[in-house]
């Protein structure tokens, strides 16, 4: 049960099944490095989506924010 919640939870951070396979193959410890550096790849494009839904959160917050000012004009 613990590596289906553990699949599932790699899915919604992006990790492709393949990817996901490469990570359980790895989890003996032997191989922490390569883990490590899969990791590392999917962190940094993790983090490259957050700033982009927050550039998009910030557009779409002005949007409703001068919608809001404008019917309070009217």
């Amino acid at each position: 049960m613990a590596r289906v919640k553990f699949v599932k939870a790699a899915q919604r951070l992006g990790f492709s099944l393949d990817e996901i396979g490469q990570l359980l193959a790895l989890e003996d410890g032997a191989h922490f490095s390569e883990a490590a550096e899969l990791a590392l790849q999917r962190l940094d494009d993790v983090r490259a989506r957050l700033a982009d839904l927050t550039r998009i959160e910030a557009a779409l917050s002005r949007l409703v924010d001068g919608y809001h000012a404008h019917q309070g004009t009217m």
